[in-house]
Order: structure tokens, then C-alpha cells, then sequence
């Protein structure tokens, strides 16, 4: 039996039901952080330091990074507020409504792109070290895995944090 929200099992069009997917781990990530009070969205719980808020902020850019900024070569500044490291950070001036706001915005971004371009389009840019420009259902395919894995990530913060193991998917 499908989650609630979760795109239609007899969608036969993969690229169709990637996008779904990407849009339903969007709504997804976002409600590990609900009942969550705001020191909670800041305490990192696992060892490598990040918090879920964090994890929010950095899937921002991560969104922002692939399709904003390769594939539709946007001029963007790709990482927020300007390093890597940074993306993971929660400054003073992040407030958890600013961080999921961002978030949103960047999400539906990326949804408007894929859904205004083909599969085999390829990218405006190339990206990392490489000269490779990858075609938009390979983003995509990226971006579902990056989704389905912090989304899982933010299953283990959550339950460290509050011992919640059964969210709404």
C-alpha cells in the first residue's frame, strides 16, 4: 500500500514519476522537522556535526546547485551564504522559517525546471572538476537519490533527537 502522497504505482513513465517522486521527497524532508522546537532543529546528534536544520539548508543548495546553476545555467551563487562548509551551518541570522523558506523556494524551482524541459536535455554547464554536461534525467536521477538518503538521514536525527520512529513518510 503506497504512503500518503506518494506518486502513482502505475505511472509507467519514468521520468514522469521521477519528478513525482523528487516533488513527494520535497513535502517528505520537510516533515521530519515538524514537532521539532528550535533548539532542537539546531543540536547536531550525530558525530559528523550537522543538524537537521542543516540538513535542510545544505538540501537547499544541493537543489539549487544542480539545476539551478548546471543544468539551467542560471547565475546563481550555488552554496549558501558562499562555501560548502557553510551550507551545513546555521548562523545567527538562520531562523528556521528562513531556512525551510529557502528551501521551498529552491524546491519548487527545481521542479519548475524539470517539468519545462525534456529528459535528454542537456546541461547549460558542467560540473565539479569535470567537463561533463549531464543530461537533465540523470539530475534528476541524482537529485531522487540525494532526497531518499538525507530524508533517511533525518529518520536517524529524528529518532536520536526525540526518539520519533514512526513519521508520517
Amino acid at each position: 500500500m503506497p504512503f500518503a502522497g506518494e506518486p502513482a504505482a502505475d505511472n509507467p513513465d519514468t521520468f514522469t514519476l521521477g519528478v513525482a517522486y523528487l516533488a513527494w521527497y520535497g513535502d517528505v524532508l520537510l516533515r521530519r522537522l515538524q514537532g521539532l522546537n528550535a533548539a532542537q532543529l539546531i543540536t547536531p546528534v550525530v558525530p559528523s556535526g550537522w543538524s537537521a536544520l542543516g540538513m535542510v539548508k545544505h538540501s537547499a543548495s544541493v537543489r539549487r546547485y544542480w539545476m539551478r546553476y548546471v543544468f539551467a545555467g542560471e547565475d546563481v551563487d550555488f552554496s549558501w551564504p558562499g562555501t560548502e562548509e557553510q551550507e551545513w551551518e546555521i548562523t545567527e541570522d538562520d531562523t528556521p522559517e528562513l531556512i525551510q523558506d529557502h528551501y521551498r523556494s529552491e524546491h519548487e524551482n527545481s521542479l519548475r525546471i524539470l517539468r519545462s524541459a525534456v529528459p535528454a536535455a542537456v546541461s547549460a554547464r558542467s560540473y565539479g572538476d569535470t567537463d561533463v554536461h549531464p543530461t537533465l534525467a540523470w539530475v534528476l536521477m541524482h537529485l531522487l537519490q540525494e532526497s531518499a538518503r538525507h530524508s533517511g538521514h533525518l529518520d536517524i536525527s529524528r529518532e536520536l533527537t526525540d526518539g520519533a520512529t514512526q513519521l508520517d513518510p
